[in-house]
């Protein structure tokens, strides 16, 4: 009887308790409906004359976030309304009425509201959406039931075409289905997205909802994401970007700037780009984020990466020399330096500042293929770079399987193996970050509805140099930098560590076109303990031969930029 007792009391322990989570839980999805769905609500109050509109548009936001950790909407919602009419109650003259007063205020093509207007079967004809408060009020008070208003949201990207490779946009999908496309709205489409909910759906229903969430196990929580994005860097950066565009007439232009101990990335941009609220005229391959999903030979930035090697192997040190005679033989094929002049007797840290094809074939011919291939594993050029964005590329490295000198030479300076940006980047942060990569990232956090709040973490990188090594080509590389045209160009207060590349174009039909080119730049800083890492790059800017003459001036406007903005103090 007692035992029998006690099995009832915890039974009824247990029922109280389930009854006490329950009631919180809808104490709780009673606030948020106040807060999350209070403007729906007095919508439905305040809509006398509004039709009411099923599966309003919901979302979520993406922000920018500034240093000081002001924030800007980068993906938000409108509201407005859109204009319905009922052809079959409408004579041809209150027609032509209506097509001049929305006219007026926002264009629409007279052909397709005649063809569509004039159908005197038809009992609804949908005449024009995205018109704002004003203006929707402002069309009923000139029409009155000729028309009907709709409340209606809808998907807006206050900076316009800013960011734009970075955010992506929505659009249908293959099975029709309207969802983000490309950029975070695609890689974060499941949080990003709101369960379809009719505004005038009932109470209770939407009361109870949230508890049904507590118990399905499988429910996609629902969110707000926090970017690393600084808008203020951003929008900086885009026209530095614009300026090389313009200035080179180069077919694309390029950057990002990430901090290399983190992976954060505070700006990244791609020109031309696009304006996310109205894309409907560009062709789909501008949508595609070059910087994520492009891949190229960039060139001598390799040869940082290729010395850093040599050293960490202890098979070079700075001082080590060669004698240099413009060109070396590898196989049946000639290498030259870019010049095809030889300098006689020069060092490794001459091979750098000069930028030296025949001074890398030396120090490739030192290191042994197999750790040549497992350095290049571990810099990450041969996966995908774990960028939180759609189609992250993995690199074409097919020449690092053979065993032919050449494809080492060549791969020494940057030509015959192609990477992504972001990869490129990724490895270079080994460089800059005691010798380990790190995941390049674009958000922060994400901020849920049901008040939770995650801190995104991400994979770390792998240690590819010693923490000796990436000191003493972060050394080698501040020497190269202060002294590009006879140290004119060097910071007075600020190390930066960097290295200039360029590299020819290849044919499709075979070999390399002797007249195009691509430029590409990197720069660290400052350097021994760096906060930024610059990487630019354009492609085939007319006019020009070496990316010393295109990319040194904007990495060093960036620079001085970024030293400004966050105060960063000298460091010698």
């Amino acid at each position: 009887m007692i035992k029998n007792q006690k099995q009832f009391n915890l039974r009824l322990k247990i029922v109280f308790a389930g009854i006490v989570c329950i009631g919180f839980a809808i104490i709780v999805n009673l606030f948020y409906l106040q807060i999350n769905d209070g403007n729906q609500f007095r919508e439905q109050a305040d809509g006398q004359y509004v039709v009411s509109t099923f599966n309003s548009f919901e979302r979520g936001h993406i922000y920018f976030e500034a240093a000081d950790k002001t924030r800007l909407t980068a993906a938000g919602q409108k509201k407005g309304y859109k204009i319905s009419i009922n052809p079959s109650k409408l004579s041809q003259e209150k027609i032509e009425k209506i097509f001049t007063e929305v006219n007026n205020i926002k264009a629409i093509d007279k052909d397709t509201f005649m063809s569509g207007a004039s159908k005197e079967t038809r009992t609804y004809f949908e005449v024009v959406n995205q018109l704002s408060n004003e203006e929707g009020l402002l069309l009923k008070d000139k029409l009155g039931k000729n028309i009907s208003l709709h409340a209606e949201k809808w998907r807006v990207y206050p900076l316009k075409n800013i960011g734009s490779h970075v955010l992506g946009f929505l659009g249908f999908n293959e099975d029709d289905i309207y969802e983000g496309r490309y950029g975070l709205e695609s890689s974060y489409n499941n949080v990003l997205k709101r369960e379809n909910r009719d505004i005038y759906t009932n109470f209770f229903a939407r009361l109870f909802h949230g508890v049904q969430n507590l118990i399905d196990t499988d429910y996609q929580k629902e969110g707000d994401i926090v970017s690393t994005i600084d808008p203020q860097i951003q929008v900086f950066f885009e026209k530095e970007l614009m300026r090389i565009q313009e200035k080179w007439s180069s077919k694309n232009t390029g950057g990002i700037i990430m901090n290399p101990k983190t992976g954060e990335i505070y700006a990244m941009s791609s020109v031309p780009n696009f304006d996310n609220n109205d894309y409907s005229r560009e062709a789909l391959s501008i949508f595609k984020n070059p910087m994520v999903s492009n891949v190229y030979e960039f060139g001598s930035i390799m040869k940082p990466l290729i010395v850093a090697m040599g050293l960490d192997k202890d098979l070079i040190n700075s001082e080590t020399k060669y004698f240099d005679q413009g060109f070396v033989q590898v196989e049946k094929h000639t290498v030259y330096n870019f010049d095809k002049k030889g300098r006689g007797w020069v060092s490794v840290q001459d091979i750098l500042n000069q930028s030296l094809n025949t001074g890398m074939v030396f120090i490739t011919k030192k290191i042994n293929k197999f750790d040549f291939r497992e350095y290049f594993k571990k810099f990450g050029f041969t996966e995908k770079s774990g960028i939180d964005l759609p189609s992250d590329a993995v690199g074409l490295v097919s020449n690092m399987k053979s065993n032919r000198d050449i494809e080492f030479a060549n791969m020494s300076f940057g030509q015959g193996i192609a990477i992504s940006p972001i990869s490129f980047v990724k490895g270079l942060s080994a460089l800059a970050n005691n010798g380990k990569t790190v995941t390049p990232h674009l958000v922060e956090k994400i901020e849920y509805t049901n008040g939770e709040i995650e801190e995104l973490i991400f994979t770390e990188g792998q240690q590819v140099i010693t923490p000796e090594t990436s000191g003493e080509i972060s050394r080698m590389l501040v020497n190269v930098f202060d002294n590009y045209s006879n140290g004119n160009l060097k910071l007075e207060n600020h190390r930066v560590a960097a290295k200039t590349g360029t590299a020819q174009i290849p044919d499709p039909t075979g070999g390399y076109y002797g007249d195009r080119n691509l430029h590409s730049f990197f720069g660290y800083f400052p350097a021994y303990d760096p906060e930024f890492i610059v990487f630019l790059y354009t492609v085939e800017p007319k006019g020009i031969k070496y990316a010393s003459q295109t990319l040194i001036q904007p990495f060093r406007s960036t620079a001085k930029y970024l030293i400004n903005y966050y105060n960063v103090p000298p460091d010698r």
